[in-house]
């Protein structure tokens, strides 16, 4: 599993999926928002954007452009932790 903070009131898990590659949990507040399976690898631009429309849609008050920003910051930091969680790109 791997752990990313968006910011301290923002998180997101990842890990494999039982169904899919990926499996996303949302937390915000200290409070699972949404949990999915998907397809998109996080490491990927696609990924990101389906990750940031979750994100936009389930959690109030934040806009694309800063989710954007800190998905783009923040998951090349855990690239290793990624890979071992999902497996290869």
């Amino acid at each position: 599993m791997v752990a990313i903070d968006i910011d301290e009131s923002l998180a997101v898990t990842m890990t494999e999926g039982a169904s899919k590659p990926c499996a996303y949990t949302i937390v915000y507040k200290g409070e699972e928002v949404t949990q999915y399976e998907t397809s998109a690898d996080p490491r990927t631009i696609g990924g990101r954007i389906g990750l940031r429309n979750v994100i936009c849609k389930r959690v109030p008050d934040y806009e694309k452009a800063a989710i954007d920003e800190a998905l783009s910051e923040e998951i090349p930091k855990h690239t290793e932790r990624l890979t071992e969680a999902l497996g290869p790109q």
